[in-house]
């Protein structure tokens, strides 16, 4: 199911930022990410079921293909590193200090929940605390939310204020295998972002259990811009990573819809 419209943001300066469109790509962008993921959630303060390790494979890959980054796991990974600077965060240096920015764990609609607490947060959602591609930072082009929900299409809304090109996340809380990440990246050289990611990610570990409900959320400056990000962005191929140009007054996706179920 592919599906556009126009974003309700307060985003209304358009004029001579068009030009952003044909702008030189700042110094930051280009291949390099950051990695988040939470497996451990029990007995760290933010309780919930135990996950398996789905980007240690992801990280090699953009490794072996010449991206560079960081990789943080378990108590090494805060909510911080997704929390806006303004807001107290270091995403600065951290979330949305990279073109692609990743986190695994545990979510929920507009929400993604870390397994160890730190200053009392356990959770960070969206819009209240996360801003990537924007003011502190400013770096992040996409973001992977590898979680439950975050990417519900009742939730769509609550990422509108990202200024990046794509957020590839569930409608559902999904069941992820542990190289899937990496698979998803690796069709990105043949395939657009959007068309892998869905075709990658609704499949569900085991037999008979049923499938997931990937999402793919582009951004764009019109209706037809917003298709053209859709057909171009390849992350392996290294096709548009430089930032998204402003303002983002339009949006599109494409999903495979299985239901929301855990939703």
């Amino acid at each position: 199911m592919r599906v556009r419209g126009s974003v309700p943001f307060l985003k209304t300066v358009i004029g001579a930022m068009l030009a952003c469109l044909v702008a030189n790509p700042a110094s930051a962008d280009g291949a390099n990410y950051w990695i988040d993921e939470s497996t451990d959630f029990t007995g760290n303060g933010c309780q919930n079921s135990d996950l398996n390790d789905v980007t240690s494979s992801l990280r090699s890959e953009l490794n072996n293909r010449g991206w560079t980054g960081t990789r943080w796991s378990n108590a090494n990974a805060w909510p911080e590193d997704f929390i806006e600077q303004n807001l107290g965060g270091i995403d600065h240096v951290a979330g949305d200090a990279r073109t692609l920015s990743v986190y695994a764990g545990h979510g929920w609609r507009a929400l993604i929940q870390f397994g160890f607490q730190r200053n009392g947060v356990c959770t960070v959602s969206f819009p209240n605390s996360t801003r990537l591609g924007t003011q502190g930072g400013d770096e992040a082009v996409y973001a992977m939310w590898v979680t439950s929900c975050t990417v519900n299409l009742d939730s769509l809304s609550s990422h509108f204020d990202q200024a990046i090109r794509q957020t590839f996340g569930y409608h559902n809380s999904p069941s992820v295998k542990d190289d899937q990440p990496r698979d998803f990246f690796r069709e990105t050289d043949d395939l657009r972002n959007e068309r892998a990611w869905i075709e990658e990610m609704e499949d569900r570990p085991g037999w008979f259990t049923g499938d997931n409900s990937p999402i793919a959320l582009t951004f764009g400056l019109s209706p037809n811009h917003c298709d053209w990000v859709q057909d171009t962005a390849k992350l392996r191929d290294q096709t548009l990573l430089y930032q998204a140009p402003s303002p983002d007054t339009h949006y599109c996706y494409l999903m495979f819809d299985n239901g929301q179920s855990g939703c």
